[in-house]
């Protein structure tokens, strides 16, 4: 199964803040590093950004790279003709980039992961890593 993430940096206004069934990734503020990886999947975008529940990822992101703010990343997720998205799939997607990429703020999915054997991701757009690619094995 090949799918295509179509990421793009979010303008304060832009209307992919209220985007659902989607990833989003947040970036160091002035250096191209993903600090980051979720799912926006029954919550938008921006309802993702804050909150009681990413209240201890900003508190360690300050505390590590001295940041309160982020550049938000939208993710529009592009199946194989025929295909579904899915939490399952959504889910599956995010975790394989965690695995991979291992950004600091994710704790969840960097050991341990459920696989989809022949899930091939890229990463396009405004992806800011050289790293690309993503095989699932």
């Amino acid at each position: 199964m090949n799918i295509e993430v179509d990421w793009t940096e979010l303008a304060e206004d832009d209307r992919l803040w209220s985007a659902r069934s989607c990833l989003y990734g947040y970036l160091h503020p002035d250096r191209d590093w993903l600090l980051y990886v979720g799912k926006a999947d029954f919550a938008s975008v921006r309802e993702r950004l804050r909150g009681d529940h990413k209240e201890t990822l900003f508190e360690d992101l300050d505390r590590k790279y001295g940041v309160d703010e982020v550049r938000v990343l939208q993710g529009q997720i592009y199946l194989d003709a025929g295909r579904r998205m899915s939490s399952e799939l959504l889910a599956d997607v995010e975790s394989l980039l965690i695995k991979r990429l291992q950004p600091f703020g994710n704790i969840q999915s960097r050991r341990f992961r459920i696989s989809r054997r022949g899930m091939r991701v890229q990463c396009l757009g405004d992806w800011p890593l050289t790293r690309s690619r993503f095989h699932d094995v």
